[in-house]
């Protein structure tokens, strides 16, 4: 793991990091995190379709701006992280534009939310990089191999969702793929993703970040599956929220 040097600036930023990370959750089911889109959005708001390529495009400029003093000559290392990270916000971008089916408006305050938090991950990434391990260890590509199986699982995971919405106006009891075992396999993938970079990054930022997004997804499939219970009374009893046959 790649420490920061312990300055009292860094303590306090990395204090409030984790505090960030390990509040992620509760914040999301009782406090005001609670973000509004998809089956939790507000009724009025700016169309989907614009909310979420935003949210996702900014931290992608971001990214690229904190990474502009490696960019023209990276490591190994720095390369491979950088295309990662850039790849998978690319990958949202499109699938924003191209493969998700939307039924209603998102908030705006959630917009910007959302985009602040996805900018604050991307510029700590690209910072970060600045410093990056010597070499490509073991360890490393096997965060290359998670994160391909990540990227390709979530991908699949959304196209599935997208073919059975095609119309359709509302929502229905996802099946196929590993929506028979769990409500948000989706989520599971892009973990495995993050982890995936936090394997060949290895910075303790990133550590904390990838915890944040742990606690949130994992809350927010828990509301998720809820809502499917409480909206269809005959959904699976045994469907778990994130990982088949575990959570």
């Amino acid at each position: 793991m790649i420490y920061p040097e312990w300055s009292t600036l860094n303590v306090a930023f990395y204090a409030a990091l984790a505090l960030m990370a390990f509040s992620a959750g509760p914040m999301e089911y009782w406090g005001p995190l609670q973000l509004r889109y998809s089956k939790f959005r507000g009724a009025s708001g700016v169309p989907s379709r614009l909310g979420m390529l935003v949210l996702y495009s900014v931290p992608l400029a971001v990214l690229t701006v904190m990474a502009l003093p490696y960019l023209a000559r990276p490591t190994t290392v720095q390369a491979i992280v950088f295309a990662a990270v850039f790849l998978h916000f690319l990958k949202r971008c499109l699938e924003s534009l191209f493969v998700h089916k939307y039924s209603g408006p998102m908030d705006a305050t959630t917009v910007l939310m959302v985009a602040g938090l996805y900018s604050l991950l991307t510029g700590m990434i690209g910072y970060l990089n600045r410093q990056p391990l010597p070499t490509m260890d073991g360890l490393a590509w096997l965060g290359v191999v998670l994160y391909l199986i990540g990227e390709a699982g979530n991908f699949l995971h959304h196209k599935r969702l997208a073919d059975l919405r095609r119309g359709r106006t509302g929502y229905i009891i996802p099946r196929g793929l590993l929506f028979d075992y769990a409500v948000c396999p989706h989520y599971l993938f892009e973990l495995v993703a993050w982890l995936g970079v936090l394997l060949i990054s290895r910075h303790l930022g990133l550590l904390l970040l990838f915890l944040f997004m742990v606690g949130y997804l994992s809350t927010r499939g828990l509301k998720t599956l809820r809502w499917y219970h409480e909206r269809f009374p005959d959904f699976p009893a045994g469907t778990k929220v994130l990982v088949p046959f575990v959570f």
